[in-house]
């Protein structure tokens, strides 16, 4: 059996492995900014930014593949059904309470934290550089 550490960080290397796009508009490296806007905005302000951008963008991106996390199996902060940024944010704006909520926080915070370093600048493809 897994422990959370190793789920969170398989997952983070899924996402910087994946081939998906892991830029902004402006070309900056998102989920380096991502954990910044959830501490000072909260999961639902960030949620509603990365959505705001568009399917596709380097945010909206980056928040599906959080949300997958969260509903991962072995992790289930959130119902498993709720893989991606637009289902996740109709959970917790609707059905989840504020608990389920601060630990969707938490668990996100976590999961970014091995995301930002398991993603190469520049190239938006995974690695191990640590130097950010």
């Amino acid at each position: 059996m897994k422990n959370l550490e190793q789920i969170r960080a398989a997952n983070a290397l899924a996402y910087a492995k994946a081939g998906v796009n892991t830029r902004g508009s402006q070309g900056g490296e998102v989920v380096k900014k991502l954990p910044a806007l959830v501490m000072s905005n909260g999961l639902l302000a960030a949620g509603a930014f990365a959505y705001a951008k568009g399917e596709g963008e380097g945010w909206y991106v980056c928040f599906d593949y959080l949300a997958a996390h969260l509903a991962h199996k072995e992790v289930e902060v959130v119902p498993a059904d709720k893989r991606n940024l637009k289902a996740l944010l109709e959970y917790l704006t609707k059905d989840a309470d504020s608990g389920i909520l601060q630990q969707a926080t938490d668990e996100a915070l976590a999961w970014l934290c091995y995301a930002k370093r398991f993603v190469k600048k520049g190239n938006g493809e995974g690695g191990d550089d640590d130097s950010n």
